[in-house]
């Protein structure tokens, strides 16, 4: 036994040694292959070392790249009224609201070091190990998920790379302008940037306009509940927005809390007490008023313009967007039970185009109140009827032209169940009371194409691709559509078939005293005035609303207003808009991510806005339409046929240019009670039990 225990054990040592010799074979050749890899690799490092070393060596900061660099720019109202201070571009966002470190609490600075950057009093500007340790989980990550990044290196991102993609190339200037900021300035100057730059949700540029916003206090006035809070916001403010996520945001305040109580940034009682005290979260009007306006005008401005700071006075009647933006929000809050959860609602005047209210966002703690809804493109329902039928009038058609509101109205357009259909119908009552198949009919009388040229011309819709894109759904509102625009495109019904671009400057003064006055705006034509003003008259016929909306309609107004609803998705997207010779008035109502409401309709959701904006404006005075022209005159028609009436057909008044009645002599009445309707209709009939 003891021999065969020697002989394998040299068996397994010779094995041994030859399997050591060939792995010391097989690394000499892996040596071989990858030293000049490896030695260029380390050669790229190093030199990239030395140059980061010199480029912070020979080329330091200059202190004033971190102050603004420009003056502020005052936006008012028409009047002179304040809305807003806006830092200049290139500036420190909140330059207006700066507060020095002094000011902020300390409990606040030390939860954003304790949170963000456990070794900022002790490094240069950059921390290794965090960046090793980022650059690790990474690479089991297999993406950039962990940035590694000191309060420096972020006040850099802040300050000098703010807005572009993550990459290897920013990371590098980044550590790079973080080094230069060291050299350049203190750690409390550092803190004191960090906290005025970073961005803290819901518009909330710097800390103090975050204490602000979310509290209504100066950020010198915060607890420690509050202090805290506000700091764990800049990490991710949507995933933290105390006004929409509040769990989310206090468990990520209890989490820095404890870890302040870890670290001996704060005492476990004091840490304790903060956790149990509530939050008294609202979204206060911070930062001025009218905020998406101001944002708009704003982004309107030329960019040399905007640079040299000074006055903007805009043309908004600070007075009437102040009413409407109380109305809208209590509007919105009486309908919140049946999910309506947002609004929006826009006032121009009808002769200039100058906006007198822009209300983007009726609820701005609500979902979606960030969002400018006045610009925001969604699907506009029947809105877009008028241009269907002005189109339809425009190639030769009346008001008293009966359009076949049926469901197979049309080979190209087919409804195999469901959708109410009222049969033949003049133009005038199927657009009042928004009969859809009604306007498929009247859309392919007219043409895709001429509906679209309107739509284009008025700027209601870019409507990009071709009229096989669209179809005849278009007449339904098979295209995305902005308030704004449709506010304006409306326009035409009431300015003899033109109209002009919403106007939202009246004149700047430059800082340095300059004035100047935005260039005009040029009116384009959209349709004749005879087809504008009969247009506008069947939008403004009370009765021809009747059968569909019944009686006591927000547009029952003192006097007569061309207006319109629509409705689309669920009545995720309800519509209004008026039209006057004085002001054009367009309101949205609805929910922001598209669930449907339950069942509110337009002339419940959106058009009582539209009503509010029209006596608001009016304040006791009349609101006009424009006078019938001369070129037009009244026509007697067959009421079922829209023809000219025979002995045997009840009439109806309508209007027509003079001389332009109806072509046609109605032949639907061959005897008395009896309608012989035209073959289109009979399937209709035969669902209706009608015979023929």
């Amino acid at each position: 036994m003891g021999t065969l225990f020697a002989t394998s054990s040299r068996a397994l040592g010779r094995g041994l040694g030859r399997a050591a010799a060939a792995a010391w074979r097989l690394g000499r050749r892996l040596w071989r292959l990858a030293r000049w890899p490896l030695a260029v690799t380390t050669g790229l490092a190093a030199a990239l070392v030395w140059t980061v070393v010199a480029v912070v060596a020979l080329w330091p900061l200059d202190p004033a790249r971190l102050r603004a660099t420009g003056a502020p720019l005052v936006v008012t109202d028409r009047h002179g009224e304040v809305l807003a201070t806006v830092p200049a571009p290139g500036g420190r966002p909140g330059a207006d609201a700066w507060v020095p470190l002094a000011e902020v609490p300390s409990v606040a600075v030390a939860a954003l070091v304790a949170s963000e950057d456990h070794g900022f009093w002790d490094h240069a500007g950059v921390d290794g190990r965090g960046l090793a340790r980022a650059a690790w989980l990474d690479l089991r990550a297999g993406r950039a998920a962990y940035g590694g990044s000191t309060l420096t290196m972020q006040l850099a991102r802040l300050a000098f790379t703010q807005g572009e993609p993550r990459t290897l190339g920013r990371k590098v200037r980044e550590t790079v302008h973080a080094l230069r900021i060291e050299r350049a300035v203190g750690k409390r100057e550092i803190l004191e940037q960090w906290l005025n730059r970073a961005y803290f949700g819901n518009g909330a540029w710097g800390i103090d306009a975050a204490a602000r916003t979310y509290f209504g206090k100066p950020v010198a006035a915060l607890s420690t509940a509050e202090a805290v809070l506000l700091v764990c916001l800049p990490r991710a403010p949507t995933a933290y927005d105390p006004l929409r996520r509040p769990a989310a945001a206090v468990a990520r305040r209890d989490r820095v809390l404890d870890l302040m109580v870890r670290r001996g940034a704060l005492a476990a009682d004091e840490a304790a007490r903060a956790k149990g005290q509530p939050l008294a979260l609202a979204r206060h009007r911070a930062h001025g008023r009218a905020p998406h306006f101001v944002r708009a005008v704003v982004a309107s401005l030329p960019p040399a313009v905007a640079a040299r700071g000074g006055v903007v006075r805009t043309t908004l009647d600070g007075r009437l967007q102040a009413a409407l933006e109380v109305r809208a929000a209590d509007h919105v809050a009486a309908l919140a039970r049946q999910n309506v959860d947002q609004a929006g609602l826009v006032v121009l005047d009808t002769a200039s185009g100058e906006v007198l209210a822009w209300i983007g966002a009726a609820r701005p703690e609500a979902p979606g109140g960030a969002l400018d809804l006045v610009t925001r493109r969604r699907h506009p329902g029947s809105a877009l009827k008028p241009f269907v039928y002005a189109a339809a009038v425009e190639a030769g058609d009346l008001p008293s032209t009966v359009a076949f509101d049926v469901r197979d109205v049309s080979p190209d357009y087919f409804v195999a169940e469901g959708g109410r259909a009222h049969g033949p119908v003049r133009y005038r009552d199927a657009l009042g009371s928004s009969y859809n198949f009604a306007a498929v009919h009247a859309l392919e009388r007219a043409g895709v194409t001429r509906v679209m040229t309107a739509l284009r011309a008025a700027g209601v819709a870019t409507l990009p691709g071709s009229p096989d894109d669209y179809g005849l759904r278009l007449a339904l509102g098979a295209a995305k559509v902005r308030l704004l625009g449709l506010a304006a495109g409306y326009g035409f019904a009431v300015r003899g078939g033109t109209v002009r671009p919403p106007t939202l400057v009246l004149a700047a003064t430059a800082g340095d005293g300059r004035r100047g006055r935005p260039p005009g705006t040029a009116e384009t034509r959209v349709f004749t005035p005879r087809t504008a003003w009969l247009v506008m008259d069947m939008m403004a016929d009370p009765q021809a609303r009747r059968p569909a909306f019944g009686q006591e309609l927000p547009f029952d107004l003192p006097w007569p207003v061309a207006a319109k609803t629509g409705t689309a998705r669920g009545f995720a997207d309800t519509w209004a808009v008026a039209a006057t010779q004085e002001i054009l008035v367009a309101a949205w109502a609805g929910t922001v991510d598209g669930t449907p409401t339950q069942g509110v309709p337009a002339m419940r959701a959106a058009a009582p806005l539209v009503r509010d904006a029209l006596l608001a404006y009016a304040d006791g005075r009349p609101l006009t339409l424009p006078p019938r022209p001369d070129e037009i005159e009244a026509i007697t028609v067959c009421e079922v046929s829209g023809g000219r009436p025979g002995p045997h057909c009840a009439t109806k008044r309508d209007w027509a240019p003079r001389g332009g009645g109806p072509a046609h002599a109605c032949d639907w009445h061959p005897a008395p009670g009896v309608v012989r309707y035209p073959a289109a209709l009979h399937g209709w009939m035969a669902r209706r039990g009608i015979p023929h």
